[in-house]
């Protein structure tokens, strides 16, 4: 079972089962252990995961809840409690646990909903006062996700814990202050927003007059970059202010990642060597799996997977996308052209071949963007598979580097 189905399943117990889930062991036995396996962990090895694992500490007969190794030496150490018990930001029993063993550089302490990570950044083995990440199993995003998959067994590696705890602390960081300003700010702010415009001497009553203009402007501004950004028209106000963040909400809650196995993705069909570049040939009928909608819900904008067309490869120069082959099935699906279309022709090729707009891609969705400085629109191709990029599919992506070369070598 990988970590995303371990944790639709812990939801699902958490749904049913969480009163029945009284006290501590009942919460380490359908809580905590089985994300430990989903992380990778073989917690039937007291090798690799040994519970109540003692150490030298000051008190006696004190113990670890759990203690992971990594290549036969301690390296992570987990306190649990119980799974209706909350979770206070300190932690000074796990704190004991982890100035004991230099190895030990990470520190969880758990419920078995929440989970608090902790490292030593401020001093090398004594641990943190506070968490650096907080993962909550039954509410968590794409990052959260992204990060918790860092802490995997074939994926563990301190130094890039590090780099993640650094991170997430200085985010954190940064963020409150910028709330502050935003919220309140302070003289020096204020006095930095003004010297930026004006050349006039500042003095502490213009700041106090200006602090009301500059707390409506922050406001505004945030409005305005919020209805640029999502194509909510102004005039700015505070009611436009609600609707854009429910909007907001409403959009990250229909958006939210849906994970596919690499069996999954890997089914997407045959990878073939076509003028040096790497194309990957759906088959119709695994897109159409992946998919897992009913003939009545294909569509141009989600991608059909009846469709005779499909994007092959996905052509990048540096970083950025240059250009697709986009393929074409005939003869019932045994043979296939191949086209050449860079990205900024994609509307030019639809016009071209009005068949595609109607039948659809099986794996992408057209896009567009409007440049505001010159009123000009660029179209774009997208993975059709909900919040999977084309640069998440194995082998879709390659890399030219002279892109004009090639694609007049192809025509």
């Amino acid at each position: 079972m990988n970590l995303k189905e371990s944790l639709e399943m812990l939801n699902k117990v958490v749904n049913e089962n969480k009163e029945l889930i009284k006290n501590e062991e009942s919460t380490k036995q359908f809580l905590i252990l089985p994300l430990l396996r989903g992380l990778g962990y073989d917690t039937y090895s007291p090798q690799e995961v040994t519970p109540e694992f003692t150490a030298d500490f000051h008190k006696k007969n004190e113990k670890v809840d759990y203690a992971i190794s990594i290549n036969g030496e301690p390296k992570i150490f987990v306190e649990a409690k119980p799974v209706n018990s909350k979770i206070t930001k300190s932690a000074p029993q796990l704190s004991r646990y982890f100035s004991t063993f230099p190895n030990v550089r990470l520190g969880i302490l758990t419920n078995g909903i929440e989970y608090h990570f902790f490292t030593d950044l401020n001093n090398t083995n004594i641990m943190d006062s506070a968490p650096f990440f907080i993962f909550n199993i039954t509410n968590y995003n794409e990052d959260d996700f992204n990060h918790l998959v860092k802490f995997s067994k074939n994926l563990y590696d301190y130094e890039s814990i590090k780099s993640l705890a650094e991170s997430l602390i200085y985010s954190q960081s940064f963020k409150s202050v910028i709330k502050e300003i935003f919220e309140s700010p302070n003289d020096d702010f204020i006095k930095f927003v003004i010297k930026e415009r004006f050349k006039f001497k500042v003095t502490q009553q213009f700041i106090n007059t200006a602090r009301p203009l500059v707390q409506k402007s922050i406001q505004e501004a945030l409005t305005e970059i919020i209805s640029e950004k999502f194509d909510i028209p102004t005039p700015i106000h505070n009611q436009v202010m609600q609707e854009a963040a429910a909007d907001i909400e409403e959009i990250q809650r229909e958006e939210k990642k849906i994970y596919y196995s690499p069996e999954e993705i890997a089914s997407l069909g045959t990878f073939e060597e076509f003028e040096g570049v790497k194309v990957v040939l759906p088959s119709s009928e695994s897109y159409k799996k992946l998919l897992k909608m009913s003939p009545t819900g294909y569509s141009v904008e989600k991608g059909n997977p009846l469709s005779d067309f499909f994007v092959s490869s996905v052509l990048l120069q540096g970083n950025a996308i240059a250009g697709y082959l986009i393929g074409q099935y005939y003869n019932n699906q045994k043979d296939t052209t191949l086209y050449t279309v860079k990205s900024n022709e994609i509307a030019k090729f639809l016009k071209e071949n009005p068949v595609v707009v109607q039948s659809g891609f099986v794996n992408a969705r057209l896009g567009s963007r409007l440049n505001k400085n010159t009123n000009e629109k660029t179209y774009y191709l997208k993975s059709c598979l909900t919040n999977l990029s084309f640069r998440d599919i194995p082998n879709l992506v390659s890399k030219v580097d002279d892109i004009d070369a090639f694609f007049y070598s192809m025509q």
